[in-house]
């Protein structure tokens, strides 16, 4: 029940921020957010609670968002 709260959470958040964000941002940035978000409902999914699984498949949502906003930011650039 509490990590259907947390993923709830979650998808509200990425749910205002990105309709927030629409205006400014480029398609690519939009598809690194649900690409992440995608990552951290399996990550709720694969692991129970707070422990290392999750922290550590977490980690590597942060690390692929981060990358893939990178690129993003760089096809924004040269547009």
């Amino acid at each position: 029940m509490n990590s259907l709260i947390k993923l709830s959470s979650v998808a509200v958040f990425v749910t205002l921020f990105s309709g927030c964000q629409n205006q400014i941002e480029n398609p690519e940035m939009q598809q690194c957010a649900q690409q992440n978000y995608q990552c951290e409902v399996n990550c709720e999914q694969q692991s129970t609670g707070e422990g290392l699984v999750h922290k550590v498949c977490s980690t590597k949502c942060i690390e692929a968002y981060n990358q893939c906003k990178t690129n993003a930011e760089a096809l924004g650039n040269v547009r």
